[in-house]
């Protein structure tokens, strides 16, 4: 968990597939904690864009973590690596700009993103096709509320996940107001869903089944580089199996055996960093810059400054990091697997 950037792994939601399904903005309402200061009392339009543009960049950073890293996860399943929403979600302020910027139409879902290279992608989605059926069954569009809910949306999302278990899906989607199809075809990726929540506290954690960002922790993040460390470092607490989370059955997803890397010394923390940090580089992320991110928020975050409940102080850290990184540019240079 991060706790201003503590990072260690914590109880608690959205698909997202680390491998991206969907993100709850249902919170967003007037006056939400938003990464941009500026942002909070400003219209909801304005609000809506902030929120939704850091939605699609934690998602694609979260979708090449999830293909890379697939062959180290205990638990993985058959992704499209969209991210997806629906005009239900959003409180009613945001609903109206939200169905007028991205053609949403109750629980139906739509298109926030579909990352370069994701199967979405590659079956010609994009950001705003709004999926009406999945191999010829129409979704549920639900009926009008006024109230902010998931319900219906999460319902839709279980039944692309459940086709696409089976392989290739062909979808029905509407774009600009015309139907059109495409067929799909799922790639292997981390069984974990990744979740942007509307906060301003420095924080990110994962609890078995997902990844949580904050949008104060995501905001924080300058580049792509930088949140996929944070977002590594999570990813790493599942690769770790550092709580026993897993349950294939009640999860639907597929288990697999990997290497005990949680023998490692150094404590659930500096295991995560340096076994995150080997996530972010298999995933071709500049993990070089990762000793100066952790000066960088140490210098801002009291918290992580000093060593607390078992946590390296951020400088601590940071030398840590610079000898796993030594360790990866000698793998590479010699040709070899970056296996951590």
């Amino acid at each position: 968990m991060v706790r201003g950037m503590l990072l260690r792994p914590s109880p608690t939601s959205v698909p997202a597939v680390l491998a991206l399904a969907a993100t709850v903005l249902v919170s967003c309402g007037p006056g939400a904690p938003t990464t941009d200061p500026g942002v909070v009392g400003a219209p909801a339009e304005q609000r809506l864009i902030a929120l939704t543009d850091l939605d699609q960049r934690v998602a694609r950073v979260g979708y090449r973590l999830s293909v890379a890293n697939a062959a180290l996860c205990p638990a993985v399943r058959n992704s499209a690596g969209w991210l997806l929403h629906a005009a239900s979600q959003y409180s009613s302020e945001l609903r109206p700009h939200a169905v007028a910027r991205f053609g949403l139409d109750g629980d139906l879902p739509g298109l926030l993103a579909a990352p370069e290279g994701s199967a979405a992608a590659r079956a010609g989605l994009r950001r705003g096709d709004l999926i009406l059926a999945v191999d010829g069954v129409a979704l549920v569009r639900g009926v009008d509320r006024r109230a902010a809910v998931f319900e219906g949306l999460e319902a839709n999302i279980n039944r692309l996940d459940q086709a696409l278990a089976r392989g290739p899906v062909g979808i029905s989607y509407r774009r600009d107001g015309n139907d059109h199809t495409a067929s799909v075809a799922p790639q292997r990726a981390c069984g974990y869903d990744v979740q942007l929540d509307p906060s301003d506290d420095l924080n990110a954690k994962a609890n078995g089944e997902r990844l949580f960002i904050t949008t104060a922790m995501a905001g924080f993040a300058a580049t792509d580089d930088e949140l996929a460390i944070i977002l590594g470092h999570e990813l790493a607490h599942h690769v770790l199996e550092h709580h026993a989370w897993h349950d294939a059955e009640t999860r639907g997803r597929q288990t697999q055996t990997v290497p005990a890397l949680s023998d490692a010394p150094g404590g659930p923390e500096r295991q995560a960093d340096r076994v995150g940090l080997y996530l972010a580089a298999r995933a071709g992320f500049d993990t070089a810059i990762a000793p100066a991110f952790w000066r960088r928020f140490g210098a801002y975050n009291w918290r992580v400054r000093y060593p607390q409940w078992g946590h390296p102080s951020a400088e601590a850290r940071a030398r840590a990091l610079e000898t796993a990184q030594a360790e990866i540019t000698a793998l590479r240079d010699a040709g070899e697997p970056l296996v951590p």
